[in-house]
């Protein structure tokens, strides 16, 4: 991987914007180098150690769970930003701070009806906002 963002660095004059988007333009060199490594290895004599074993069998995340969490992510900000500031205060401090209704309360000035009324409803249009992003 070293080789191929070395090679993208030392060819990066040659990238024209006309004919491919820059990541188009990465993944072919990296598919390319790829492809490269894997017909000239022989692969009889390849073997895995066993820290490349333990990584590849590791319950850390990969590449299109990151991706996923991103998009997700994404959309929670969008519909997060079309609630009312009062309801967007009331969940952010609610679950991202792990403040009480009682404590949101008195930290925002206003009566804990208000504060579950805010977070009942805000969390109703979060559900209507994320469900319409699917």
């Amino acid at each position: 991987m070293q080789d191929t963002f070395v090679n993208v660095w030392n060819s990066a004059a040659s990238y024209n914007g006309a004919l491919s988007a820059p990541m188009t333009w990465l993944i072919t060199i990296v598919r390319n180098r790829a492809l490269d490594y894997i017909r000239r290895v022989d692969h009889d004599t390849v073997e895995f150690d066993d820290d490349l074993a333990a990584v590849l069998e590791s319950d850390a995340a990969g590449p299109q769970d990151l991706v996923l969490r991103s998009e997700s992510a994404a959309a929670l900000s969008i519909c997060m930003g079309r609630l009312d500031a009062g309801q967007r205060q009331a969940i952010a401090f609610s679950y991202f701070q792990g403040l009480s209704h009682s404590e949101l309360a008195s930290n925002l000035q206003v009566p804990i009806g208000t504060v579950k009324t805010w977070i009942r409803r805000g969390l109703d249009k979060l559900k209507r906002c994320l469900e319409a992003q699917e």
